[in-house]
């Protein structure tokens, strides 16, 4: 059929077209604003799981266990070591809740690199740890004994080389992969691709900075960590 003779004659399938938004013009803008809040969720949930799989064994240390302690049961002795762990685990839990509450709609109210500071600083925190950790410990198990101060003195050769490849083996990576993970949530919910540059370079100068203090630490008192 055709439009009324009063008007130009259009066929009725144009003017239908015409009346259909481009599908196609708008796959190809650009996203708005705060569109980075959809890419971070994931890496938020796994995140929070890594976190809430560590609560575990320091509520055991809590509670007076002694695996994975250098020493076993001369270090669930040393003064403050229970209720440290306690704080460990809370602390742990409460940021497994503040990951999975950035993936809610309220979390996007508040500026948005507000919201992620403390993504930021657990990030930069964990992957440091574990990058120095690692490196202190390899040392040490590769004969450099110097790479580790010890503070309980009563521990064995075998107990240290114990204790340092145990670090290798579970905690130092847990710190990694916890460290990556947050950090790609964050680059995740970072709202603009100018903040997703500034949160990964910010990062590794962090990173950097703290773990070359570290060191210049033990260039100064000939040990690379302490644990």
């Amino acid at each position: 059929m055709k439009a009324s003779r009063g008007n130009a004659a259009v066929p009725e399938t144009e003017a239908t077209e015409a009346q259909v938004p481009d599908t196609r013009a708008r796959k190809n803008q650009a996203p708005p604003a705060g569109t980075g809040w959809r890419r971070g969720p994931l890496f938020a949930y796994l995140a929070a799981l890594v976190a809430l799989a560590a609560i575990p064994v320091h509520l055991y240390w809590a509670l007076g266990g002694t695996w994975g302690l250098p020493g076993g049961a001369a270090t669930a002795d040393l003064p403050g070591i229970r209720a440290t762990n306690l704080a460990v685990s809370v602390l742990l839990a409460c940021g497994a809740l503040f990951l999975v509450g950035l993936t809610r709609p309220w979390s996007r109210r508040p500026p948005a690199m507000l919201m992620l500071a403390p993504v930021w600083a657990g990030a930069v925190v964990c992957i440091s740890h574990a990058l120095f950790g690692i490196a202190a410990k390899g040392l040490y198990v590769a004969g450099v004994h110097a790479a580790v101060s010890w503070p309980e003195h009563e521990l064995t050769a075998a107990q240290k080389n114990l204790a340092a490849l145990r670090d290798l083996a579970i905690f130092e990576p847990w710190f990694l992969v916890l460290g990556l993970l947050l950090a790609l949530a964050g680059h995740g919910f970072a709202p603009a691709a100018t903040r997703g540059r500034l949160w990964t370079l910010s990062m590794l100068a962090a990173i950097v900075l703290i773990c070359a203090f570290g060191f210049v630490l033990a260039v100064t008192h000939h040990t690379f960590a302490v644990s």
